[in-house]
């Protein structure tokens, strides 16, 4: 029988897992997912080695990004970069790939002795660098969603800059997700303000806190009459808010009285001819329903016809005498 010689097989596909997907990929910067997917290709087709110049160029990245990238992927443990020579030289083993060509079968769970016992509900997947630190786990569990490697810098920031303590930055979360707003750009206008304010302690936040609590109790009964949610406000509405309670002083009943008359006249509420009614009661020292009322009972003062004085004599005309002229019946 002949012999049958077979070639090495270099597949053209590069083999990505679904965790990657599904958890790393959303958290990495575009230029690090690039640099990891372009590796893996290389190790997947039996590449020795490739310069981190030559990444650079075909990536169209800079090599001090490449190098950046190289260090992420380390440290969240997708790969194990350890230097080898004084060179700078580095041996790169990629351990997601490395699963994927030799993958451990799951061990076969026991069976349950019991048709009663439950399964234990899976845990929540918590990222690498939540796992380093107890205060970015808590903050991601509040949030309900794991910590990009973006939102863990921004929280040990607000540690370092505005020197928080962690209960401070703990009850900051808690506050903003309360609120339903959870993005990172809030989050980070809400630790500012503290910041000017002076909250550094956990005792002088939960007073700001019930503060703000109080305060948007007033709020809530507006917007529910305007009919927008909370969460949806945008911030020059809420700072219209702000000026009608705190800098005009009115009370709510008098605020949702100027909606009333918003409504009526425009067929709308509009803030900004809210404000409009807001500001005249103001210049004119209204600021209840009573005082309002008997403001409205006032008679009206109506504008008199001004008489022009002339500084001439009025010439009188004969005007039958000028028709016989024009018609020429005097001749």
């Amino acid at each position: 029988m002949s012999t049958i010689m077979l070639r090495p097989y270099k597949t053209n596909t590069v083999t990505l897992s679904a965790s990657f997907v599904d958890y790393y990929l959303p958290k990495a910067r575009g230029e690090y997912v690039k640099v990891y997917i372009t590796l893996l290709r290389y190790t997947q087709m039996g590449e020795d080695g490739v310069t981190t110049a030559f990444l650079a160029e075909i990536l169209g990245l800079l090599e001090t990004d490449v190098l950046k990238a190289l260090t992420y992927w380390d440290e969240v443990g997708l790969l194990s970069m350890k230097t080898i020579d004084a060179y700078g030289n580095v041996s790169i083993e990629i351990k997601e790939s490395q699963a994927l060509v030799n993958p451990e079968l799951p061990k076969k769970k026991p069976e349950m002795s019991s048709s009663t016992e439950s399964t234990p509900e899976p845990k929540p997947v918590s990222s690498p660098v939540e796992d380093r630190s107890p205060l970015l786990h808590e903050i991601s569990m509040l949030m309900g969603r794991p910590l990009s490697s973006s939102d863990a810098e921004k929280f040990l920031y607000f540690k370092e800059k505005y020197h928080f303590p962690e209960e401070v930055i703990i009850l900051l979360v808690q506050h903003c997700v309360s609120k339903g707003k959870t993005s990172m750009r809030y989050i980070e206008t809400v630790a500012i303000s503290w910041d000017s304010q002076g909250i550094k302690t956990q005792e002088l936040a939960q007073q700001n806190i019930r503060k703000h609590e109080d305060k948007w109790t007033n709020y809530r009964k507006v917007l529910t009459y305007l009919g927008i949610s909370e969460k949806d406000i945008p911030k020059p509405q809420e700072d219209l808010l702000e000026k009608w309670f705190y800098t005009y002083g009115f009370t709510t009943e008098m605020i949702l009285k100027a909606c009333d008359i918003s409504f009526n006249t425009l067929g709308k509420v509009e803030m900004g001819y809210i404000n409009g009614i807001l500001r005249a009661w103001l210049k004119d020292g209204i600021k209840t329903l009573e005082e309002l009322e008997k403001n409205e009972r006032k008679p009206r003062k109506t504008a008199q016809k001004k008489t022009v004085k002339k500084d001439f004599t009025e010439r009188e005309y004969d005007y039958d005498e000028l028709e016989r002229k024009l018609l020429g019946w005097d001749k």
